[in-house]
């Protein structure tokens, strides 16, 4: 968090551009925080304050635990911003988990049970990708590298097939491979 970082807007603002009528105060009192799948910080510093603000729509937050999103998915932006300023080009893909158990909030918001995050860098015409999967009950004070995972793993809990317009011999290698913290 440089000397460069913009201040964090007031709030959260509705998406207009969605059906769903999220507002902010739907998560007051619920023991959710409204966690970011785009982290405001990076994208504030790269792409400047109008980027920011989106950042800041409720189409961008979910319901996560204070002890995942305070603690150990802040240390992942942090360390996801690490990357983007020590690599020429990163690519991030993040989301929620939902498993069979439906779980639900006010006014309808079904509560993920955990969320992926997959950070992807290409060096010297070599593509990497560090996967990641993290559940809602964590303690906070695990290291993000326990959190390590497989692109396989993260399409079998969510259905997608993230890295189809690859090659199948490139995309199998890359998703089967539990790689560890650059």
């Amino acid at each position: 968090h440089g000397s460069n970082q913009l201040p964090r807007p007031g709030g959260f603002a509705p998406d207009n551009r969605i059906r769903a009528n999220l507002r902010s105060k739907m998560y007051k009192n619920t023991g959710y925080d409204r966690g970011h799948m785009c982290p405001n910080a990076a994208i504030a510093l790269r792409y400047g304050k109008k980027a920011q603000q989106e950042t800041f729509l409720m189409s961008n937050v979910v319901p996560q635990k204070p002890e995942l999103n305070r603690k150990v998915w802040e240390r992942l932006e942090r360390l996801e911003e690490d990357y983007s300023n020590r690599f020429d080009t990163v690519w991030v893909i993040t989301g929620p988990i939902f498993d069979d158990h439906i779980e639900i909030m006010k006014k309808n918001i079904e509560i993920p049970d955990a969320f992926f995050k997959i950070i992807l860098d290409e060096k010297d015409g070599r593509v990497r990708a560090l996967p990641f999967i993290f559940p809602q009950d964590v303690t906070g004070k695990e290291p993000i590298s326990q959190f390590v995972t497989s692109i396989d793993e993260i399409e079998r809990q969510t259905g997608l097939n993230f890295l189809e317009p690859m090659t199948d011999e490139f995309e199998d290698k890359l998703e089967s491979e539990t790689p560890t913290l650059w």
